[in-house]
């Protein structure tokens, strides 16, 4: 039996594209423009675990399924449901883009 895909339902973003963060794949980084959810909680949620608009997140494992999938932002890695990551609009960086930079 072959492997799973974990990244064929991800659109294939290239430097300076526009999307939503589950539509990373492995190692790709972007910066956080903004987000849409009508669910204040899960807005608040984002915020207090460091998710704000101007950082930088790089996915770092996506599970064999596709979900979750592990990022790394200010320092820490963090574990997201790709439902959650929908919501959350970006722009792919550079790969060689330095990795302290926020707006």
């Amino acid at each position: 039996m072959s492997e799973p895909d974990e990244t064929k339902h991800r659109q294939n973003l290239k430097p300076g594209d526009y999307g939503h963060l589950s539509d990373l794949k492995k190692g790709q980084r972007a910066i956080v423009l903004d987000f849409h959810n009508n669910n204040a909680a899960l807005r608040r949620h984002l915020l207090d675990m460091g998710i704000t608009k101007g950082v930088v997140i790089e996915v770092k494992k996506i599970a064999p399924f596709g979900d979750p999938v592990d990022i790394s932002l200010r320092g820490y890695e963090l574990a997201m449901r790709v439902e959650e990551m929908k919501g959350i609009d970006i722009q792919v960086l550079p790969e060689n883009e330095a990795k302290t930079k926020h707006v």
